[in-house]
């Protein structure tokens, strides 16, 4: 039986033992394919993640942000609400004492 070339990836087998090396060949280039194809798809997958977890974070951040806006809000909605019952307050007087000073003349 002859010697086997080195680079079986162009073998024409004829025997079972070249059609068995042949086979394995293909086999171990698919498994190197799918072994290649697994890291990139880890690598993906950890980019993805971390974007996640920025993202994440970003996110709760403005949540963060939009609370003390909202407490900000209420805070001025309260003074806004307090100048508004003194005004009413000050508008009563004015009305009280122009009705009495349109009753002494």
């Amino acid at each position: 039986m002859a010697a086997l070339p080195d680079n079986l990836a162009d073998l024409h087998p004829q025997t079972s033992r070249e059609w068995f090396q042949y086979l394995n060949t293909k086999i171990d280039t698919i498994l190197e394919s799918q072994a290649d194809d697994r890291e990139v798809l880890v690598e993906f997958m950890n980019k993805t993640n971390n974007w996640i977890v920025c993202h994440d974070k970003g996110l709760m951040d403005r949540e963060k942000l939009a609370e003390k806006h909202s407490e900000k809000i209420d805070q001025l909605e309260k003074k806004v609400n307090s100048w508004n019952v003194i005004n009413s307050l000050g508008v009563i007087v004015a009305a009280i004492l122009a009705a009495l000073g349109l009753k002494g003349s």
